[in-house]
């Protein structure tokens, strides 16, 4: 009689493919099961992959592949959102693995990085048991890692560190000091800096310091930027040195003024903070015009949280707008917040993260992926300027932290508010149905007034010859401009487009240099100097003949952002002006150019949908959109909803300080209500207008929607396998079926793309449908994308 194979745990691993199942390993022969939440090394056909733990699976003998290396030794995920990326993958039709790999920072503490240290607490406790032998060990001496300790005293250690009788201490944070650049007057000649004056202000701010100064204190204190400190370096006028980076170094934060809330501000904080201290689930739209302080009930109801014993998260839509914020949250809650994004190097988010799991860090701040921070019990979750679409992730996972936010509140019992002074159609519909509660902000703080809006009809006026018949600058707008630069005021310029213009045309054959992967034309950069792709990036210099024709006559075609700011030095020489858009927040940072905003060093600032966002600069007194139609004319069912947002948002940027404020809206469209009712501030009219329609043509909110996009390098083989995916989803109950058609960008990185669309009554359906008409594999040479409640069809 042979023995029974002995059987062994195993576990199930969530791995970052984009296969919507988990799979199955077992757990090294001799060794405890890993915890849910914990990071593996498993193998995964020739590979070797990283994924998490998400539950136990039972036993069985061996035959199945092992698990290679268990990476944490506690779970760097809380159950909470483990099961929070579930549910965000079955919602969003997507891969738990994939989630959690969005959600999870790249670089985490290594194992046994965390030591544990005894505290003062500790030292006088009279601990018995388990937990007296675990601070015998730490009384010996140093820090000790938690592997070190003896077997079976995690218990004991998780409720001494509750207690504070004991405090973990990351190597990982200690594995290199933090250093920053500093700078020290040397002695030589001024003759170098003797025409810049700003130079001779840095040396002399420095001279009169008697300190080193980091290059944040320079700029704070003078004005000066990078350039100036790297001049006065190479010319030996100012040595500087890496040192540890020191707390005191960094400016310090004025303390917040005291705010007396408006009757508005203080209903709509006492109806959060009775969710929050009565740990219900409560989702209210905070429906503020433009400068009526949302950002005040935003801290109120955080403090009110932290104040309950519970957590924060606070969303925005852009990294541009964390560190503005952030300073608040940090201004008001100390180490209390935390900032969490993408931006951050690997070693900071990482850090970042492992403060909020420990609990230093109760209240956190950042863009989509910060709504799975893993903060305990968040009493309140913020997604501010709910209407912007930058929430929804555009590649896989195509998850919409909106939704996500909801799915958490819910099951936290939190209150989750989406704060906007122009929301999205989906939440003003579940307002006005009663889903969500409503809470109204109808003035601005002090009763400011809003902006003046003027329709600027681009019909009536005259071009530059080098204009094409598209007036850039029109004539009310040059005159409203230089009225505001006399008094000393401030200026946004918002041009939809980056770059030198949207592309270069041949005169003489009509060749527009499309790119060579991608069904686009390729955009004109670096002030007519290269062209780039702004889909592949494929870049090349600037030719000087057409490569069709070998004309000589070429044109730049259109304004961008650097072609706006050219045209505006020459309108207005002498006025200092920056840009704000994708480019040059990747060069410079986007908070280097709101300080110099809110510094007074640029009187005007030209950009992009980011001069839009949520920006607070009480000097600005004018705005002027250049061009409206832009978004209009985008093959989108929500082109009029983004086109009202984008307006609405910049115009709200003038007239928040001591000035009232005006706005020049210039378009060929004049009489179009999306224009036309955020010249009159009209949301409630505009809503009404759009949702009429959207019932009509059964478009969200009164559907669900979902679009799957084929590609491949064979166009023949990308329109079967649309076709095919078509058909199979073909007379589903309440399914309306557009296509398969050719995407929009019909071709994009060298892949030709197909698309499908589906709306159905609900989220079920459209599941279901997706289920069985997309196949696991796909055919070779194929991708499949299905995207849930797509916020871009292009």
């Amino acid at each position: 009689m042979t023995d029974a194979p002995e059987l062994r745990p195993i576990v199930a691993v969530a791995l970052p493919l984009p296969l919507r199942r988990e799979f199955s390993y077992l757990v090294a022969a001799g060794a405890a099961p890993p915890a849910p939440g914990t990071r593996v090394r498993v193998p995964f056909g020739e590979r070797a992959l990283t994924g998490v733990v998400v539950s136990a699976a039972g036993q069985a003998a061996s035959g199945m592949r092992e698990i290679l290396e268990v990476l944490d030794t506690d779970p760097v995920c809380p159950p909470d959102l483990l099961d929070l990326a579930r549910r965000t993958a079955q919602r969003f039709f997507a891969s738990t693995g994939e989630v959690l790999k969005s959600a999870l920072p790249a670089r985490l503490p290594a194992p046994g990085a965390l030591r544990y240290r005894l505290t003062e607490k500790g030292a006088l406790g009279r601990p018995s048991g388990v937990e007296a032998s675990v601070l015998e060990v730490l009384a010996a001496g140093g820090p000790v890692h938690a592997a070190d300790l003896p077997k079976g005293t995690a218990e004991a250690l998780r409720s001494l560190e509750e207690r504070g009788w004991v405090r973990a201490v990351s190597t990982f944070r200690d594995r290199r000091a933090r250093t920053e650049t500093a700078y020290l007057p040397a002695a030589g000649t001024r003759d170098a800096v003797r025409r810049s004056a700003r130079g001779e202000r840095v040396l002399a701010w420095l001279a009169a310091l008697g300190r080193p100064a980091t290059a944040a204190e320079v700029r704070l204190a003078t004005g000066a930027g990078p350039a100036v400190l790297r001049t006065l370096t190479t010319s030996g006028l100012v040595r500087s040195f890496e040192q540890p980076v020191r707390e005191e170094s960094r400016p310090a934060l004025a303390a917040r003024a005291a705010f007396r809330l408006t009757l508005e501000q203080d209903a709509a904080v006492s109806a959060l903070t009775s969710a929050i201290r009565e740990k219900r689930y409560f989702p209210a739209l905070l429906q503020g015009v433009t400068g009526s302080g949302k950002t005040e009930v935003y801290l109120r109801a955080i403090g009110e949280a932290l104040g309950a014993g519970r957590g924060a998260i606070w969303l925005v839509p852009e990294i541009a707008l964390t560190p503005v914020f952030a300073r608040e949250l940090t201004r008001q809650f100390g180490d209390r917040a935390a900032l969490l994004h993408s931006a951050l190097s690997e070693r900071d988010r990482g850090l970042a993260w492992d403060r909020v799991r420990r609990g230093d860090a109760r209240a956190v701040i950042g863009p989509r992926s910060a709504i799975f921070a893993p903060v305990a019990d968040p009493g309140v979750i913020i997604v501010d300027e709910e209407h912007d679409s930058s929430y929804k992730q555009r590649e896989s996972p195509r998850y919409d932290a909106r939704e996500v936010a909801a799915l958490r509140a819910r099951r936290a019992r939190a209150a989750l508010l989406f704060g906007t002074a122009t929301p999205s159609l989906e939440a003003y519909h579940a307002s006005r149905q009663g889903r969500v509660a409503r809470l109204l902000l109808t003035e601005r703080v002090e009763a400011k007034p809003l902006p003046v809006v003027s329709i600027v009809d681009l019909r009536r006026e005259l071009p530059r010859p080098d204009e094409k018949g598209i007036p850039l600058f029109s004539r009310p707008l040059v005159e409203r401009l230089r009225e505001t630069f006399d008094r000393g005021e401030q200026a946004i310029l918002l041009q939809p487009r980056r770059g030198y213009a949207p592309f270069l045309l041949c005169r003489e054959c009509g060749h527009d240099f499309r790119c060579t992967n991608c069904s686009v034309a390729r955009t004109v950069h670096d002030r007519g100097q290269r062209l780039v792709c702004h889909y592949c990036g494929e870049r090349l210099a600037r030719p000087l003949r057409c490569p069709e024709c070998s004309g000589a006559l070429l044109e730049a075609i259109g304004f961008g952002t650097e072609r706006v700011g050219d045209r505006f030095a020459e309108l207005f020489p002498g006025v200092p002006y920056a840009v704000l858009d994708r480019d040059s927040s990747r060069r410079r940072g986007a908070g280097a150019v709101v300080e110099d905003v809110l510094a007074g060093r640029v009187a005007c600032l030209i950009g992009t949908q980011m001069v839009a966002k949520g920006h607070d600069f009480p000097n600005v007194t004018a705005v002027g959109v250049l061009s409206a139609d832009t978004m209009l004319n985008f093959p989108d069912f929500r082109s009029a909803e983004k086109t009202f947002q984008l307006v609405a948002q910049v115009a709200g940027r003038a007239g928040r300080g001591a000035s009232p404020g005006t706005v020049h809206v210039q378009t060929f469209h004049p009489q179009h209500p999306a224009i036309r009712r955020a010249a009159e501030h009209d949301v409630d009219g505009f809503c009404a207008d759009e949702l009429l329609f959207r019932r009509s043509f059964f478009y969200p909110p009164f559907c669900e929607l979902a679009a799957i996009l084929v590609s491949s390098p064979d166009r023949e083989r990308a329109q079967q396998t649309a076709a095919s995916i078509a058909g199979a989803a073909e007379g589903a109950p309440g399914l309306r079926l557009s296509g398969p058609a050719p995407a929009p960008l019909e071709r994009l990185q060298g892949k030709w793309r197909f698309q499908v669309l589906l709306r159905a009554p609900d989220r079920r359906t459209i599941l279901a449908i997706l289920e069985s008409c997309i196949p696991e594999r796909p055919p070779s040479g194929v991708q499949i994308a299905a995207d849930v409640d797509p916020q871009d069809l292009m």
